[in-house]
């Protein structure tokens, strides 16, 4: 059977368009493939979040154990800071029952995980009272969080 060379023309034709439709149909996709959120900046406008982990409330601890262990008991103040894109700072402020303060300490997250990190001081009070302890987290575009006070008691 013999073919025109019209006829083969025509179906020549028609490869090459579709090759070029389904050549601009890639293009396009792989464009709108490339524009996802994810190439956006993030904006962290967020505040962290504070969990206290140590002391618990109104915990009690001995202020002077006398002889040769004149110091007293250590409170462990831990807390963990999260936020959805990178939390810097959390400060840790302990104040007396007049209020003044006794113990301040801003710890930098170092660690490779940005979104989340705890610090744990240890802290020795001179004389029996009771003291509050807040911590503060301050996230990567300055948004901060206070923790609630959180008392504990030297006898």
């Amino acid at each position: 059977m013999k073919i025109n060379n019209n006829q083969s023309t025509k179906k020549n034709n028609m490869r090459i368009n579709n090759k070029k439709l389904n050549f601009i149909l890639i293009a396009i996709g792989l464009t709108f493939m490339n524009c996802t959120e994810n190439n956006q900046p993030q904006i962290n406008d967020m505040s962290p979040e504070i969990l206290i982990i140590s002391p618990i409330p109104n915990q009690e601890y001995v202020a002077e154990w006398g002889g040769a262990w004149p110091k007293g008991e250590p409170v462990t103040l831990e807390a963990n800071g999260t936020d959805d894109i990178e939390i810097n700072t959390i400060i840790i402020v302990v104040t007396n029952s007049n209020g003044d303060v006794v113990f301040e300490k801003t710890t930098d997250n170092t660690s490779n995980n940005k979104t989340a990190f705890t610090v744990s001081e240890k802290y020795i009070a001179q004389d029996p009272d009771t003291y509050t302890v807040v911590y503060t987290a301050i996230d990567s575009n300055g948004n901060k969080a206070t923790s609630i006070s959180r008392s504990f008691i030297y006898n």
